[in-house]
């Protein structure tokens, strides 16, 4: 095994490379938590180890089904080392996804060459997706890094058919399915089933060594399980998310993943079949125009390879890829995805190590046509274009500033990156060109995580107001929410805060503990105000949904009209 930074020259661009990658991506741990999913997960990471509930998770003291519970116990377990911070929080994901990285790399060394598995690496590592999922943590950022392991592991079996490898296989599928369920089997299942499909051999597919690695994933996820039963299964009389006899273990296996394609899940969002396609725009960035060629290509490679003998069309096409589990991990995954009636940009990240690999093996397949590949790299260079003038807009336009030393990294980087390419638009040697498009990522990623983020996250109003109510020593258990929870308050306060339903409830409150603070909205206080509940304003905060980012909010001339204002109200004692 080779990891693929070490042993590289200080002087060679890929250890600079490498450098600003690791940079933008460790700065993204002390970001701030977004609501609302990533701040939901912070707190339920935090409420099981102020419960001690492992095995049974709970959200506000309520029986919580909906993810699985690996993100909560290692963002829980590092709470315990570390302490609660944003950083803690976004440890073990950060670790996960370097993981993924790691594995693409090992994995395309059974296959390609060394300088092939060092590109799929870094296109991984700097593809815009990644930075994204790495900042705003969620439970596909695990996913995507133990299903990765576990398709290298498969493979590096299949290969040398070493029990370790099968072994480490089925532990790395076991806890993918423990990250975001099923899918952590159905992703590797594709990988090999496409691989040995094309490649062979088929036999492979029946070997007894699947039940034994199968028997290791069920222990993995045992704990889990045994914790689903005793919460749901075991009490049929339990209301959870308004349904009555619910099973956590059908929950788990099928509707939350499965059911989502036959309709079961009353998740929908009625998103079209093609949605991933624009997603793939952005995700995969600064790569996204390369990978159709790279696609179209494999596709041709492994069909000339089965539908013809013709000896020289097989010289012609190189003969069929090494491995068809790219493909398959890739191809069927997008179409099982795409098929869902629920989809989340997030959702498809899983696919990205496969497409970093499609897209590093056409590059380094030399019988390709000239002409195509110089059409394909106008398609990347028209990518970075994009990103770079993303980037120059969040600097010069959304948040306008006039710090020298962004400017300065931006317009420097941008020129040399300007100046190679006009020296040399279409390099033979595709380390040049891949050197390109990692250089732009970082630039892209600087510009999100050094400055954009951090001008962005502060509309968030969590942040504010867990900070306001600690200077003016307002403790956790003396506030409550009406009308306007946070996940991310809850996380900052350091405590899950009541939500109280009515301004009844709000009245009670006040005369069984006296005086308490409410968070609450505009139409929150306007019900108040008409139901005579008496109170004072604390402070008022701008708050916009930044995970929600739209046109108007992006422009500095219209934002001011999409804050929503979030009010800290003192509740006073009801005399009457």
């Amino acid at each position: 095994m080779q990891p693929f930074l070490t042993f590289i020259p200080v002087r060679s661009p890929w250890f600079w490379l490498g450098t600003g990658l690791i940079a933008v991506l460790i700065r993204g741990l002390f970001l701030d938590v977004m609501d609302v999913d990533a701040a939901q997960y912070a707190s339920i990471s935090l409420e099981m180890i102020k419960n001690g509930s492992w095995l049974q998770v709970q959200h506000r003291g309520i029986d919580y089904l909906d993810k699985p519970p690996l993100l909560f116990w290692l963002s829980g377990a590092s709470f315990l080392v570390f302490g609660v911070s944003n950083w803690a929080y976004k440890l073990p994901s950060l670790l996960g996804a370097f993981a993924g990285i790691w594995a693409i790399y090992q994995f395309c060394l059974l296959f390609y060459s060394p300088k092939t598995a060092r590109q799929a690496a870094f296109m991984l590592a700097s593809a815009l997706g990644l930075m994204v999922i790495c900042n705003d943590v969620r439970t596909d950022t695990l996913l995507l890094g133990f299903s990765t392991c576990a398709i290298w592991q498969l493979a590096a079996y299949l290969q040398q058919e070493r029990w370790r490898n099968l072994l480490g296989a089925f532990i790395c599928i076991g806890l993918a399915m423990l990250a975001k369920g099923p899918i952590g089997l159905v992703v590797p299942g594709f990988a090999v089933g496409i691989h040995l499909l094309l490649r062979g051999p088929w036999r492979a597919i029946f070997k007894w060594q699947w039940l034994a690695g199968l028997v290791v994933t069920a222990l993995v996820l045992a704990p889990m399980c045994w914790g689903l039963w005793q919460q749901f299964d075991l009490h049929p009389e339990k209301v959870t998310n308004g349904r009555s006899g619910v099973s956590g273990l059908y929950f788990f296996f099928w509707e939350q993943s499965f059911g989502r394609v036959t309709g079961e899940n009353v998740w929908r969002n009625n998103a079209p079949a093609y949605y991933f396609l624009h997603v793939y725009l952005w995700a995969f960035l600064p790569w996204c125009l390369l990978l159709p060629a790279g696609w179209i290509q494999l596709l041709r490679r492994f069909g000339g390879s089965l539908l013809t003998r013709n000896q020289r069309l097989n010289a012609a096409l190189h003969m069929a890829p090494p491995e068809g589990y790219s493909l398959g991990a890739f191809t069927l995954t997008f179409i099982a995805l795409s098929m869902s009636q629920y989809k989340l940009p997030h959702y498809i990240f899983i696919t990205l190590p496969w497409a970093a690999v499609i897209v590093a093996g056409w590059l380094n397949v030399e019988t390709d046509a000239p002409q195509r590949r110089r059409w394909a790299y106008i398609g990347l260079y028209f990518a970075m274009t994009c990103g770079l003038i993303i980037a120059f807009l969040l600097a010069g336009f959304v948040f306008p500033t006039a710090n020298p030393l962004l400017w300065g990294i931006l317009l420097g980087g941008t020129g040399w990156l300007l100046r190679r390419i006009l020296l040399e638009p279409f390099p033979t040697d595709s380390d040049v060109l891949l050197q390109r498009g990692v250089f732009a990522g970082v630039l892209i990623g600087f510009v999100l995580n050094f400055y954009f983020y951090p001008k962005l996250l502060p509309f968030q109003a969590a942040r504010p107001v867990a900070e306001f109510a600690k200077k003016q020593g307002i403790p956790a258990n003396k506030m409550a929410y009406f009308h306007r929870g946070s996940h991310a308050l809850d996380f900052y306060n350091g405590d899950m805060l009541e939500d109280l339903p009515s301004d009844l409830d709000v009245r009670n409150r006040a005369k069984q503990e006296g005086a308490y603070w409410l968070h609450t909205d505009a139409g929150g206080r306007r019900e108040l105000e008409s139901q005579g509940v008496p109170f004072e304003v604390v402070q008022d905060f701008r708050h916009f949904q930044v995970a929600l980012l739209k046109p108007k909010f992006l422009n500095p001339t219209s934002r001011p009209n999409t804050l929503d204002t979030i009010y800290l109200l003192q509740i006073l004692p009801n005399t009457k």
